[in-house]
């Protein structure tokens, strides 16, 4: 089994874009503990533990203990990462990082940190980012790195992704901020789609000198076509339950705290039935994406972010939709022009 552990829902950042409530409180250890003891009773020989939040390092003792824990399963082989904004990171839980081979997914938004990214006091902390950016790729080089941008910053993603190739990233992401109070518009989509189209072009130049670095909404596009597989798949409920503080266990993040989601608690372990049905119910296509040229490139299917944006499961928010056609535009215009730069290139990054 592989399971999320939210250990809080406090942070100590207060981004614009932000859903959580920064709500005070706490997973305890015992909870952790049963969370692990469920994942180990499934009957599978691995399993996976992700460390959310909230900030998961303002629990980093309940980290260290979740990892000294699962040692006393020695027929069990265990993976670890967490999602951290990073300005917790220090060289202490970074060699045991390394140690433990926990993956370290970093929030970073580049320059648009200045205006969406603030600390608790309400000021920018692009610097202390940043700082912490070049420490943990010292020890983890190929960490993943996660950015946001909203309509505000549109205009600033390229630069800002640029920013973070230039510090040493080799992997990262970018999502447009899902809320349905963001304010995407025309305009805004059509700069995001000029900005991510010089981005191409950024990588595009760094794959002609071998300095290969991925941005994964295009290689995602990108290995639809060359390898004709699903750019995304849901399965809600199924493929990693998200433990909430209390124990409490939903199908995904987006539905925590929402009583008629909730498929278990880590005393009961999860309800069978209940999870299955949630997945049933998060297998409804949205009806105005069937006869869509681009549906296996989408991520339609997302069910967390469809309910999250629209309240429903089976519907695609317009924001959502005309972002997946800037990606599939985009990565199809770099992938032609790496195609016909260097086609012993192409071959070895996306097909062989």
């Amino acid at each position: 089994m592989n399971i999320s552990l939210i250990l809080t829902k406090q942070c100590n950042l207060r981004c614009r874009y932000c859903f959580e409530m920064h709500e005070n409180v706490y997973m305890t250890e015992a909870t952790a503990l049963k969370a692990l003891d469920m994942a180990v009773s499934d009957g599978g020989k691995q399993v996976g533990v992700s460390f959310f939040g909230g900030e998961p390092l303002l629990c980093k003792p309940l980290i260290y203990k979740c990892v000294e824990y699962s040692k006393r399963f020695s027929e069990i082989q265990f993976s670890w990462n967490m999602t951290t904004n990073g300005l917790l990171l220090d060289d202490e839980f970074l060699r045991f990082a390394v140690n433990e081979k926990i993956e370290i997914a970093m929030s970073h938004d580049g320059l648009m940190s200045r205006v969406n990214r603030l600390d608790a006091g309400g000021k920018e902390c692009l610097s202390a980012l940043d700082e912490k950016l070049r420490l943990l790729l010292q020890y983890l080089p190929g960490a993943f790195i996660m950015a946001t941008t909203t309509p505000e910053t549109a205009g600033t993603v390229y630069d800002s992704l640029k920013h973070l190739i230039d510090v040493g990233v080799k992997r990262f992401n970018l999502a447009v901020d899902s809320r349905p109070c963001a304010g995407w518009d025309e305009d805004s989509m059509e700069e995001l789609s000029r900005q991510l189209g010089m981005l191409g072009d950024l990588i595009l130049e760094k794959f002609c000198r071998g300095e290969d670095v991925y941005f994964n909404p295009f290689e995602e596009k990108i290995l639809s076509v060359t390898k004709d597989r699903p750019c995304h798949v849901c399965k809600l409920g199924m493929r990693k339950p998200y433990v909430d503080w209390d124990g409490k266990i939903y199908p995904c993040i987006q539905f925590g705290g929402i009583p008629e989601y909730q498929m278990g608690s880590v005393a009961e372990g999860v309800d069978v039935s209940r999870r299955e049905a949630v997945y049933r119910s998060s297998l409804k296509s949205p009806s105005f994406c069937e006869d869509c040229a681009m549906k296996k490139r989408c991520v339609n299917d997302c069910a967390c972010l469809n309910f999250q944006q629209c309240g429903d499961m089976a519907q695609v928010s317009g924001e959502q939709c005309a972002y997946q056609r800037i990606l599939i535009t985009r990565a199809d215009e770099m992938a032609r022009k790496m195609l016909e730069t260097d086609e012993a290139h192409f071959v070895k990054r996306y097909i062989s």
